[in-house]
């Protein structure tokens, strides 16, 4: 069952219906289609034996840093209890190491692969800038990203899982989100909708703290988690590489689950600067069409620990 409209909506906040000019669609690929060469890029993954060790790298090619993130088990969904219907049942989920880029991919970065990108702007505040997250790709774009920089550097990335975003964003914690259960204490962790941004747009609807950052922030100005990763709450919107699925959670298999076969919609996580706390949460899911651009959303990559 795919998420309405309605509830897909939720996430655009009221100010983006003033910028949907930002938004383009590139027919870059049929939306209905099942998953593509991913597919068999996590079968493999899954099937793999856990290494030896592993430590944190930095990637040649984007000057891109990756953080370990070591197998385990958790708890996926509302395990605080405030969460929508397509994040229930809470379920137990085991995955196998891999590593998480530390940050969001930048606009730099992503200008190594496509010079001519831009991120855009909001109302005078740029979200351009070489060390701001990449927003206005779409899903398409961030796989063919990953595709390239697997390419230059001999070595796997790719989108991660719904579920590998998620024990990744936990840190280890149960909670709402990984600092604690306060949605105001989200800006010293997290870049959301706030009294700054208040400040210029007095009719949004902000979490009653101050972030310093109106729209986008630079990469790493906010605390990381116990994983050493930053901004996986907030920021941009990060596309991961499962299908939406309302109710792939009553039938989600335990270990490494790879996400539906197929869809039309594809999950973004984590909220982004334009949202307050009602989805800037850990577990709150969504679906976008693979195609969609817009001023919040962009992407960050995972990469196999065996290879």
């Amino acid at each position: 069952m795919e998420r309405t409209d309605t509830m897909v909506n939720r996430i655009i906040p009221a100010f983006m219906a003033a910028a949907a000019m930002f938004v383009i669609t590139t027919g870059t690929g049929t939306a209905a289609e099942a998953n593509p060469s991913n597919d068999a890029t996590l079968t493999s993954f899954a099937r793999q034996n856990e290494p030896q060790s592993v430590i944190a790298f930095t990637n040649s090619a984007s000057a891109m840093k990756f953080e370990p993130v070591t197998g385990g088990c958790f708890l996926m969904g509302d395990t605080y209890g405030d969460g929508q219907g397509d994040e229930k049942p809470v379920h137990e989920v085991c995955l196998d190491s891999f590593f998480m880029g530390k940050y969001e991919v930048t606009n730099a970065q992503y200008r190594m692969f496509k010079p001519e990108h831009t991120s855009g702007s909001y109302e005078g505040n740029s979200l351009n800038g070489d060390t701001q997250p990449v927003a206005n790709v779409s899903w398409y774009e961030a796989r063919e990203y990953a595709r390239w920089l697997s390419q230059k550097s001999g070595r796997l990335y790719r989108l991660p899982t719904e579920a590998e975003w998620e024990y990744a964003a936990r840190g280890g914690t149960k909670g709402r989100n990984f600092w604690d259960d306060d949605p105001a204490g989200a800006c010293n962790s997290a870049n959301g909708a706030d009294l700054t941004a208040k400040s210029q747009w007095p009719a949004w609807t902000t979490t009653n703290c101050n972030d310093g950052f109106k729209v986008s922030a630079p990469v790493g100005n906010f605390k990381a988690n116990a994983y050493g990763l930053h901004d996986m709450m907030g920021n941009a919107w990060e596309w991961t590489n499962d299908w939406y699925d309302a109710e792939y959670y009553f039938n989600s298999p335990k270990k490494n689950p790879p996400g539906p076969k197929s869809g039309s919609l594809r999950v973004p996580r984590g909220g982004g600067w334009g949202n307050a706390s009602e989805c800037v949460r850990v577990s709150d899911r969504n679906g976008f069409d693979p195609d969609f651009h817009i001023l919040f959303l962009g992407f960050r990559l995972v990469s196999p620990a065996n290879q």
